[in-house]
Parts: C-alpha cells; structure tokens; sequence
C-alpha cells in the first residue's frame, strides 16, 4: 500500500488541464468518497519543450497548484486523504502514469478521454488509449460535459 490510510484501495487520477482532464478528477474525487479510499492525482510535465529559457519547474509548481486549487474546490472536509505528484514522464506519458499508479498500489486509475469519431479512432493512437489498453489495474474513463 501507498501508505496514505489504512483503507484497501487507491484510487489514482491522470489529470490534465484540459476539459476531460478536470471531468476525470471530479470523477475520481467522487470515486474516493464513495470508496473511502485515498486518491493520487498524478500530472505529467511535457517532455517535449521548445524554449530553452522557460522556466520549466515553474511549469511544474504551477501545475502543482492547479490540481490543489481544483481539489480545494471538489473536496470535502472528511474525503480521503489526496496527494498530488507532478511527474517528469521520460517522453512516454502513458507508461509514466502506468508506472506510478503501480508504485502505489492503486487498483483503480480514472482517465479523462476526448469523443472521437469513428474514423478518428482508427486512425489515430493515444496516450489514453495506450493506458486502457496497457494498464494491469481497471480504468474508469471520464468525458468532459457535451455543450448544451
């Protein structure tokens, strides 16, 4: 176990900015308060950079914060404890979640997902699609609300 609490399972989310992204950590939120389970939001930090001279920590505390901030606004005063870690993926994004939900024993990884159309699915491989297909623990796939 992760050592988070005593409690049987963990829950890890891969969080993203994007609208699916923040879906998938409201999921998961809600996921560790139905399970009473601790949660590990995980992020990766873009591999591939083009500016030499950003700051590329400040990248990492910034994204840091966000995933705090949007935890503060989804979380209870008695959830599950959370943690938040905000990964170098190496290049391989997919593998980078897979790898540090198994480093904490997670038995569940939640995962936001873009719709894609039929065609764009054939023809078009994913970092999502890499982690429901390669991960040895269940994943919950969450999708960003459609527009109204």
């Amino acid at each position: 176990m992760c050592g988070l609490t005593g409690s049987d399972m963990t829950i890890c989310v891969a969080f993203s900015s994007s609208p699916e992204g923040v879906a998938a950590l409201a999921l998961a939120v809600r996921e560790s308060r139905l399970r009473r389970a601790p949660l590990v939001a995980l992020a990766t930090a873009k591999q591939e950079r083009f500016d030499d001279d950003h700051d590329h920590e400040g990248d990492e505390h910034a994204l840091h914060r966000e995933i705090e901030r949007r935890l503060a606004e989804l979380r209870l005063d008695d959830d599950p404890e959370t943690q938040v870690r905000v990964i170098d993926d190496g290049g391989d994004a997919a593998e980078a979640i897979i790898d540090l939900a198994a480093s904490v024993d997670a038995e569940l990884l939640v995962l936001g997902v873009k719709r894609r159309s039929p065609m764009g699915k054939l023809l078009t491989g994913s970092t999502a699609q890499r982690i429901i297909l390669d991960s040895p623990i269940p994943v919950l796939v969450a999708h960003a609300a459609r527009p109204a």
